[in-house]
Formats: C-alpha cells, sequence, structure tokens
C-alpha cells in the first residue's frame, strides 16, 4: 500500500520492514504476472540501447528482477535516501543507484530514458504536488516514444468488512492525509493527458483477494495486510483513537473479516507514451 511509500520510511530500514517490502513486491507481480503492464519487450530486448529509470526504489528488487529477465540494459534506481541493500549485497553490472529528490529534479536531461516506473508512493505526494512537480518532472526525462507507469492500490476495496471501512476512514481524517487523494488512481490518466505529451493512456486493474478465497496468492495477501497493520498502525494509533494493546486483535480481526467477506483489493497500473 502506497501508505508505507518512501517519505515515511527511516534510512535503516527494519527486518519487518524489508520483509514487508519483498511481499509486496511478490505479491503484485504475481497478480499480474509480470513486474511491467507498458509495452516495452521489444525495447528492453535490445540489450545496452535501453535506459530503464525506477523512482523511489527502495530494496531493488523490481531492478534487479528486470536486469536478469532483460540483461544488458541500463537501470537507474533513484531514492532520496534509503540505500538499497543490493548495495550491501552486490548488484548486477547494469544497475546502479542515484540519490536524489523529484522535487529537486532529477539530474538528467531531457528524453533520456526509455522506460520510467514508479510504485506504491500515491500517498507520498499531495495532488497538485503529482500534478504540476512529479509527472512533469517524469515526462520531461522521458524520451519521445517512451513508456512511463505507474502502480498503487486503489483504496476503493472490494467487499470490506468493518473493521477495514473503520481503518481507512481513520486514516483519511489524519491532518497529514487530508490533501492525498483517496483514489489517485482514478486520475493519474487524468495528469498524464494534460501534459499533452503523453499519448495511449491506459488502465489496467488486478483484484487481490485477501485470505483463503484466494488460494496461496490469498494466503499471502492476508498474511501481508497483516503484518503490514503491526507495523504500520502503531505511528498513528493515537491519532486515531486506538490502543497499542489492542493493535494485534485488530489485524487479526481484519484478516478474519477479509476472509469471510471476501474482500478484494484494486491493484492498479496506468501507463502512457510520450508523443514522438
Amino acid at each position: 500500500m502506497g501508505i508505507n511509500g518512501s517519505s515515511l520510511m527511516t534510512n535503516a530500514m527494519t527486518d519487518v520492514e524489508k520483509d514487508l517490502l519483498y511481499s509486496r513486491h511478490h505479491i503484485s507481480r504475481e497478480l499480474f504476472k509480470g513486474n511491467f503492464s507498458s509495452p516495452v519487450q521489444d525495447v528492453l530486448n535490445t540489450g545496452w540501447r535501453a535506459r530503464v529509470l525506477h523512482v523511489n526504489t527502495t530494496l531493488g528488487t523490481w531492478l534487479a528482477e528486470m536486469s536478469a529477465d532483460f540483461p544488458g540494459c541500463t537501470y537507474i534506481g533513484v531514492n532520496p535516501t534509503i540505500p538499497s541493500p543490493l548495495h550491501e549485497n552486490g548488484r548486477p553490472f547494469d544497475v546502479e543507484f542515484v540519490e536524489a529528490k523529484i522535487h529537486d529534479g532529477l539530474p538528467y536531461n531531457d528524453n533520456t530514458f526509455d522506460f520510467i516506473f514508479m510504485r506504491f508512493c500515491a500517498w507520498d505526494f499531495t495532488e497538485n504536488e503529482w500534478e504540476k512537480v512529479v509527472i512533469r518532472e517524469l515526462v520531461r526525462c522521458l524520451k519521445p516514444g517512451g513508456w512511463i507507469e505507474f502502480m498503487d492500490f486503489d483504496m476503493n476495496f472490494q467487499n470490506q468488512g468493518p473493521t477495514s471501512i473503520k481503518m481507512l476512514n481513520c486514516i483519511y481524517d489524519l491532518q497529514h492525509m487530508r490533501n492525498r487523494i483517496r483514489r489517485l488512481t482514478d486520475i493519474w490518466e487524468e495528469f498524464l493527458m494534460t501534459t499533452n505529451q503523453i499519448q495511449h493512456v491506459r488502465n489496467r486493474s488486478e483484484y487481490l483477494p485477501i485470505g483463503r478465497h484466494g488460494g496461496k496468492l490469498g494466503d499471502a495477501a492476508s498474511q501481508f495486510f497483516h503484518d503490514f497493520i503491526i507495523y504500520h498502525l502503531p505511528r498513528y494509533a493515537r491519532n486515531m483513537g486506538i490502543r497499542t494493546r489492542d493493535i494485534p486483535n485488530i489485524a487479526n480481526t481484519y484478516c478474519e473479516e477479509a476472509n469471510t467477506c471476501r474482500t478484494m483489493a484494486p491493484l492498479v497500473r496506468v501507463f502512457g507514451q510520450k508523443k514522438s
């Protein structure tokens, strides 16, 4: 979920936080049957001529897998502060990491990248920042004919239980969330098109089952949301009127309700091509 995006993380990620990020990556890849939806396979298969940018990368898992699937391209991960674990454990020769903040402008010339990918940070920016800063800067760096893609959870979960509804409503009411958009994925398309530089804008949604009704993927999703609540809810507990000692029960109840109600979490990819 976007709520634990880069702006909410610290420089030193805990093992629990890393596990959550790994789980979220693998769940989303399995749900979509791939690491991206843009039609860029032919470009990536050209090898060294293709340049790929992953904005707000964290663990570097997406980049490492892309490097394995499409070797020889140039892969760059940009993040404001967090060093990727790949720095510690070794990285593919065609992957590099750059410390940069999108608000300050990315350190690249216009028309540099064939593919730009950004995910799980919908709530890291306000609506105005998305439209006036983030998307404009990414489109600037994108080559004519290149593709840009965003991915995140849509907060309009299907078949929610009462615990899920209550938690989301409380999160929306938090002061720092009031300028964030509940369903940013709905207007990414609009923001891309209003640049007058992006065409063929598309939206692909998949529904992630939470609980046993979704088989192994549903079980993995249930464990992810359980651990997500346990790890992240304490920082908001006081403002939400929740006692910290009640959070484990809340996580358990959430997962039980999701399984009973057959809750589905929509995961959305929005992508488009820069005009030549």
